[in-house]
Formats: structure tokens, C-alpha cells, sequence
């Protein structure tokens, strides 16, 4: 039975593959913002936007 670790004409050696003992996926984190502030963030600059284009626009 041939190793993991094995000589092929031409190619040279290649590495033995590492696996981890235990094979729980790994936890992802909390996301750090919340999906109600990005809205909130992004109706607010939108209404800034348009505040702003509206006051060049009125001149």
C-alpha cells in the first residue's frame, strides 16, 4: 500500500495531506451590526442625499 507520501516520475515529492481530529465546522462569528442599523444607516444617508440635492437643485 503506497504511502501518503509518495515519489511520481517528474514531479517531485508532495506533501502528506493534515486533516484536524475533530471535524466540527468551525464557528462563524456574530455579525457585528444588525440588519435594522444598516437600514436605519442607509435611510438616513439616503435622506441626507436627498436633502442635499434638493437644496443645490432649489438654487
Amino acid at each position: 500500500m503506497p504511502s501518503a507520501r509518495t515519489l511520481r516520475p517528474g514531479r517531485g515529492n508532495f506533501m502528506e495531506s493534515i486533516r484536524p481530529d475533530n471535524t466540527d465546522p468551525i464557528p462563524l462569528r456574530p455579525a457585528p451590526n444588525q440588519f435594522g442599523t444598516i437600514m436605519l444607516r442607509f435611510v438616513g444617508l439616503l435622506a441626507v442625499a436627498i436633502a442635499i440635492l434638493a437644496f443645490v437643485y432649489s438654487r
